[in-house]
């Protein structure tokens, strides 16, 4: 099958935006109508590619739910303000629509369209048919479409998204936030997302698929098994023959051998390809490893101990919310790695697809983790959709069945509703154990007896920690992981906490009540062998669950990495003792005041550190193992310098005082190299000697002179700019025009667009051979449609700066638009049904430079319409407002879209 990327080229909406008439239907096929309509003019709408998340640049209101990131995208908001109606101003409702050309040769295929993601509850239209709803923010899904597409022509999609209700209690974002395909098969295809590959490192590989026979005919097929090593060689193949009767499916199977496989490992994760072919083809990456988790021992990766050092993350992140394009998935994972974990726990939901790529390349592992717990349809829909989608990934060695359900997971009821979701699950892929996130201590009665491995939230929650390794002596048969552990707050660059001003102190010395910090709880870990790993809550701050500061901020300061990317000082205490890379760390910075006694940090695995003040000698210090050095010096201006030795070689880290900001530097970070990407560009303010300045919060505007800024971030949880570009239109308003008969035609206020009765006369119909009745009477519709007449309406304007588009608030009639006696477009086009009582403005774009313009509308008139177009005739065109972002501990970055991120300036706005 060919997959084909769909992202370009789509267009948005607030649902809050269109007019309250236009909404959408469910009656005759292909009668959608509104912006769901086959035909609907939506030029007015954003242009958008995708991923799209609509809820990232709404305005940040302290008001509207600080927990989910305190944006008006749900009417929970309501009960924060106290509005007690339904009226409020809430943006929950987007829509998307796209045109696409469907080429003739295409027709006999089987096209599908599949979502990766969608938050949430998705409903999508083909060509006005409307195909089904969605209603998971977090699995993808796949709709088949060849029956509803017009060959040969244009076709249109619309997908109506609501992110009124949440799935979590953090920031979900809205919109189609994951990458949208189309795939294309033949008549006979390969079932998407039903390949199975199971390896063993003897080299032993057992591949299963489903085979669809779309026809009307029994088929014999010649399937092929290859699998290809990265290289592409064929490394081992088999095929056999499968008979399919008409219009079923076929579950197949092949057992194949690879002589002396490369094994998936942390260090070199090798991939191969298995290929499938038959009338049609595919194919899955696969690793070939082996897992096992030891009661005693911990986790085993092909037969060799790994202690899994990991982080939970929400899948959000800076400038973009929850829409990050296929490298800034991988980026993540890149900063989690060069931190020294190895481990990543998808919390609380299924991850997207690039991320789980990015780990089966970079050597990652993966807790992959459902979002509803339990055996309702939707529950077990949701996790059959996670495992069919995940299971050929080697990254993915658990499955979490779900995460701290209080309500349930004390009790017996919740064994069994977690005994049957395993025991499905297993059905589906019986090669990894499963697990859950408990944060319910020694309890052994509900979730935590049905899982595989038993998954401890806290240490702390539970008898201070005691008793864990009671749990252990009591059930020696269960292996055990630190679902979920540390829950530190922390400042990215503050040397003291300070809770009046909503600063925390950047070491992870401040915990909420259940929680470590970076050192109590790896210390804790190191020192139980059966502990398999854990999983720091969080690695990267994210939007909402801003505590301590839950009334005041709108990100979360649980990270080890800002949202922005930029590590906080624990980045490197992690980095000494899961690495065996040298680190030398002097955290936080050396610009106090005079009487100030400054708290030093120092990260390092060196064996022994020397520090110094203006070269004068502050001490020597013995480094021990799973600790930092901790020094509090009496301030002076000037460089501080550290000097550690490992291994008989030096290394040195140097903080100076910097004086006053003078210049910004901008260093990419991450560069676009495919199309989709979105590079990172790092602002750092720098004194008049180049010395950075770690305390700025200079206000910084910024531009571009090739390619799109994204987004904006600082780190700040509670920052209130704007994390993406902001717009506003400029019109020039077209007031008059002359009619052929030059009779001037003041454009009229907004007019009603039709006549309120449809019936025009009664008529005598004849009666007809077999009728009893000799007469009846008529009621003939007319809608205006009856003698219709033509008539030119003109206007001559002229300008003397550029527009882009001329706006047309309302018409209620057929009309094209003509500019320089040239048509640049009409409202001709509408489905069957479309009255234009359901007319919205029309806009046409066209380049307008400086000069003088002829501006013809030629209108056909019914009976009874009297204003062909009404409202408002403008010029418009859209203006970028100024691009700002708040430096906070004297950095910030920009996510831009572009091959040349050099071309980003930025100046401080004064």
């Amino acid at each position: 099958m060919k997959k084909i990327n769909f992202n370009k080229a789509w267009c948005f909406k607030y649902g809050s935006e269109l007019d309250a008439f236009v909404n959408y239907g469910f009656g005759k096929y292909s009668e959608a109508t509104g912006a769901a309509a086959r035909y609907y003019d939506y030029s007015d709408w954003e242009k958008i590619d995708l991923p799209h998340d609509y809820a990232v640049n709404l305005p940040k209101c302290t008001l509207a739910n600080t927990m989910a990131g305190g944006r008006p995208v749900s009417h929970f908001a309501r009960f924060f303000k106290e509005e007690h109606t339904n009226l409020a101003h809430v943006d929950n409702i987007g829509w998307y629509r796209k045109t696409f050309d469907v080429d003739k040769s295409l027709e006999g295929k089987r096209i599908f369209i599949e979502f990766e993601g969608v938050f949430r509850d998705s409903t999508v239209w083909v060509n006005g048919v409307y195909i089904d709803r969605h209603t998971s923010g977090y699995t993808g899904f796949t709709y088949g479409i060849s029956d509803h597409l017009v060959y040969g022509e244009e076709n249109s999609i619309a997908v109506r998204v609501d992110s009124d209700q949440p799935e979590g209690w953090w920031y979900e974002g809205a919109g189609i936030y994951r990458n949208v395909f189309l795939i294309i098969g033949e008549p006979i295809y390969f079932k998407h997302q039903n390949t199975f590959i199971k390896s063993s490192v003897n080299g032993d590989i057992r591949a299963e698929a489903t085979l669809v026979n779309d026809t009307d005919a029994e088929v014999c097929e010649c399937v092929r098994w290859e699998i290809l090593d990265a290289a592409g060689n064929t490394v081992a193949e088999t095929k056999a023959e499968h008979t399919v009767p008409a219009y079923t499916e076929q579950r197949i199977t092949a057992n194949l051998h690879i002589d002396s496989p490369t094994l998936w490992e942390l260090e070199c994760p090798y991939l191969y390809t298995m290929k499938i072919s038959a009338d049609d083809e595919t194919s899955e990456r696969f690793g070939v490893r082996e897992i096992r988790f030891d009661k005693d021992l911990g986790f085993f990766l092909n037969g060799k101990s790994v202690k899994m050092y990991g982080a939970c993350v929400h899948q959000d992140f800076g400038g973009v919310g929850v829409a990050l394009s296929d490298n800034l998935n991988r980026y993540k994972i890149a900063k989690l790695k060069e931190m020294g974990f190895n481990s990543y726990r998808a919390s609380h939901n299924p991850p997207s697809p690039a991320l789980l790529d990015a780990c089966d390349e970079l050597g990652f592992l993966v807790m992959d983790e459902v979002r509803m717990f339990g055996t309702s349809p939707e529950a077990l829909r949701q996790m059959e959709s996670l495992v069919l989608r995940d299971r050929n990934h080697p990254s993915v060695v658990l499955w979490s069945i779900g995460n701290e359900e209080f309500s349930v997971q004390d009790s017996e009821w919740s064994y069994k509703l977690a005994e049957k979701v395993c025991r499905i699950l297993k059905s589906l892929d019986d090669s990894r154990p499963t697990t859950y996130g408990g944060s319910n201590g020694d309890n052994f009665t509900g979730i935590n007896r049905a899982v595989d491995v038993r998954g401890v939230n806290y240490i702390y929650n539970g008898k201070g920690g005691d008793w864990i390794d009671q749990y252990h002596a009591n059930h020696p048969e269960q292996a055990m992981i630190g679902t979920e552990e540390s829950s530190y707050v922390l400042s990215r660059g503050a040397a003291k906490t300070d809770f009046g001003a909503g600063v925390l102190d950047c070491r992870g010395d401040v915990t909420m009540p259940w929680g470590s910090t970076p050192k109590g709880w790896l210390k804790y870990y190191e020192a139980r062998p059966f502990f398999a790993g854990g999983y720091i809550w969080t690695g990267f701050d994210y939007r909402g669950e801003p505590n301590p500061y839950v009334y005041t901020n709108f990100s979360s300061s649980f990270g080890t990495i800002d949202l922005a990317g930029i590590p906080k000082p624990p980045f490197y205490y992690y980095k000494s003792w899961c690495t065996n890379e040298p680190v030398l760390k002097l955290s936080p910075h050396w610009n106090f005041k005079r009487t100030d006694v400054a708290p030093i940090v120092i990260y390092t695995n060196c064996d022994e550190v020397t520090l110094t003040l203006n070269g004068r000698e502050i001490g020597k210090y013995k480094v021990e193992p799973l600790d930092d050095i901790r020094v509090d010096i009496p301030f002076e201006s000037g460089e501080l310098c550290a000097v550690g030795v490992k291994d008989g070689a030096t290394y040195k880290d140097v903080l100076k005082t910097a004086g006053k900001v003078t210049s910004l530097a901008c260093e990419c970070v991450l560069p676009c190299e495919r199309e989709g990407d979105i590079a990172i560009v790092e602002i750092t303010a720098q004194d008049k000697n180049g010395t950075p300045c770690p305390l700025a919060n200079d206000t910084v505007e910024v531009s571009l002179t090739d390619g799109e800024i994204v987004g904006m971030c600082n780190g700040d949880p509670a920052d209130t700019l704007p994390e993406q570009p902001t717009y506003h239109e400029e019109h020039l308003e077209l007031r008059t025009f002359e009619k052929s008969d030059g009779v001037l035609y003041p454009v009229p206020t907004k007019a009603q667009n039709s006549r309120n009765t449809r019936v025009d006369w009664l008529k005598i119909a004849e009666c007809r051979e077999g009728y009893r009745d000799d007469f009846r009477h008529v009621a003939y519709f007319n809608d205006g449609k009856d003698e219709p007449t033509n008539e030119v309406y003109t206007t001559t304007v002229s300008i003397s700066k550029e527009y882009e588009y001329i706006e047309f608030e309302r018409f209620a009639v057929s009309a094209e638009v003509y500019l320089g006696g040239k048509l640049i477009g009409s409202n001709l086009k509408s489905p069957r049904n479309q009255s234009v009582r359901f007319t919205r403005p029309y806009r046409f774009y066209t380049k307008l430079a400086p000069g003088e313009y002829k501006l013809e509308v030629r209108a056909t008139l019914n009976k009874g319409i009297t204003e062909p177009f009404s409202g408002y005739v403008r010029l418009g065109r859209r203006v970028a407002d100024p691009v700002l972002v708040n430096l906070h501990y004297g950095k910030a970055r920009v996510f831009i879209k572009s091959k040349h991120p050099e071309s980003l300036k930025a100046k401080i706005v004064k």
